[in-house]
């Protein structure tokens, strides 16, 4: 049986009043979860495939485990997603069964057979029956697909075994001590594997209450977008203990702390999804914020690597968990072999205790800690041959304040040359400020020497970013700087 089923199972038992998930507007007991979960696991009975697009709120939490309870692969469909990328992941993974909150948006991107309510936690949702390509359906056997898209615009499905999603879990409850005076706030979509891992299954693990508040109260819209003000009322009202952010996030964080309005119940703040720039982990740390920096991706079962409050080394990414092992290639290159993933949708199985190639370059220090310094194919290789990662840059960049999104670009240029987006309604001087004082840090050759003011924030809708956040710097490039031959600002 399921470690984290059996886990549901004890607390329902021992502990059944206890709160177990806590959104907006439902509150449910260990024992209220427990029921929840397997009446929607019965309702579930000859499906083969779900997919669910819903916000965040106790409904995702129980069809997430209804699935696990029924032997029905999951497939979390992220609502930041374009129409093309959902149709894709619909057909690709040969979905025949949706749970949602936005039913019509299904129909209008695939063929729908039957549609009825079901009711979650007391509040109605859809379910559709769609009529899936049977090939493609007998071909995505695993407990769970989750889709990431990486830097090109076709999500692609990558396959995850029960043993790796739990072997992840059971070592990151034990490296962050998740236990049941714990209350773990997903700010991220549930549908990102980072956060369904972190905020879902360490807390069940470690009988925790799970908060998840809507994103209309959070303030946390898709991927990338926040309204500080209702972030700062939430994280007041639900006095969260660990919280899983991004850098984007942490940074507002900080500015929140200065102003006094984060909560002192804060024990735990994991830091990752792309690189935190030393600056902003100083700043948070300074701002008294528990932030423990972690490295990982989805083909690993979202978490490689983490700092944790016995061995914390600010500006690394921790050391190893132990479900997996790693070493450093000739060039440069993270490998990672252990618990990983089966293969991607569309492509031949892999073992899982297969070497991963993470196209990211680091390297180890001394005493294990793990550094990341970019990815191997975005390297940056100058008109003076200097090989530089842009993400050491802009994480750099976007530790400063006023400088919310950045772009790095310099492949067989003269010069670095940069696209900014301002935190605020900043004047071009602030920014020029904020850009001088980053490169008082940085070493000349990784100095910006041109910069642009974006006409709009980096968005998936342009094809800016990739479904994760990281931006499309030949996309940039060509909107942006078009010509090779750019003139000195």
């Amino acid at each position: 049986m399921s470690v984290i089923l059996e886990a549901l199972a004890h607390h329902a038992t021992h502990t059944p009043q206890g709160r177990a998930v806590t959104g907006s507007r439902d509150v449910l007991s260990w024992r209220q979860l427990d029921g929840e979960v397997g009446r929607l696991a019965t309702a579930l009975n000859g499906a083969r495939t779900l997919g669910t697009l819903l916000v965040n709120a106790p409904a995702w939490v129980v069809a997430d485990l209804a699935a696990l309870r029924a032997g029905v692969m999951h497939v979390p469909l992220p609502g930041f997603f374009s129409d093309g990328q959902l149709q894709h992941a619909l057909q690709d993974a040969g979905i025949d069964t949706v749970i949602t909150d936005a039913p019509q948006r299904i129909a209008d991107l695939v063929a729908v057979r039957h549609s009825d309510t079901l009711h979650i936690g007391g509040q109605p949702f859809t379910r559709l029956l769609l009529q899936p390509d049977m090939q493609q359906a007998q071909r995505a056997s695993a407990a769970k697909v989750t889709y990431t898209s990486g830097t090109t615009g076709t999500p692609r499905g990558v396959r995850l075994s029960l043993d790796t999603i739990e072997s992840v879990a059971g070592t990151l409850a034990r490296a962050a001590h998740a236990e049941a005076a714990d209350r773990a706030m997903a700010l991220l979509p549930l549908s990102i594997l980072l956060e369904n891992i972190g905020a879902l299954y360490v807390p069940i693990l470690g009988g925790a209450e799970i908060l998840v508040p809507d994103p209309a109260e959070t303030g946390v819209d898709g991927s990338s977008r926040v309204d500080a003000a209702r972030l700062a009322t939430a994280l007041q009202r639900y006095r969260p203990t660990a919280l899983i952010v991004p850098p984007g996030l942490l940074k507002l964080l900080t500015v929140l702390a200065r102003r006094g309005t984060v909560p002192d119940s804060l024990r735990f703040i994991a830091v990752g999804g792309a690189p935190a720039g030393q600056g902003l982990l100083e700043e948070a740390l300074d701002c008294g914020l528990p932030v423990y920096q972690g490295y990982g991706l989805s083909e690993a079962g979202s978490v490689v690597a983490m700092n944790t409050p016995a061995h914390n080394r600010p500006g690394s990414v921790g050391r190893l968990l132990p479900h997996v092992r790693a070493l450093i290639s000739e060039t440069g290159e993270i490998l990672v072999q252990g618990k990983t993933f089966s293969g991607y949708l569309g492509n031949a199985a892999r073992d899982a205790s297969d070497v991963l190639a993470t196209g990211d370059t680091g390297y180890f220090d001394p005493d294990g800690y793990l550094y990341v310094t970019g990815r191997l194919r975005e390297r940056i290789i100058t008109a003076y041959g200097r090989n530089i990662s842009p993400e050491w840059i802009e994480a750099e960049l976007l530790s400063h304040p006023a400088i919310a999104q950045a772009a790095v670009i310099g492949n067989g240029r003269l010069q670095l040359l940069a696209v900014l987006v301002p935190s605020g309604a900043q004047a071009a001087a602030e920014l020029e400020t904020a850009v001088a004082a980053v490169n008082a840090r940085l070493p000349d050759y990784a100095r910006i020497d041109t910069w642009l003011l974006a006409d709009a924030p980096f968005s998936t809708a342009s094809g800016e970013l990739t479904t994760g956040g990281s931006p499309r710097r030949d996309v940039i490039e060509q909107h942006y700087f078009p010509q090779r031959q750019v003139a000195r600002s």
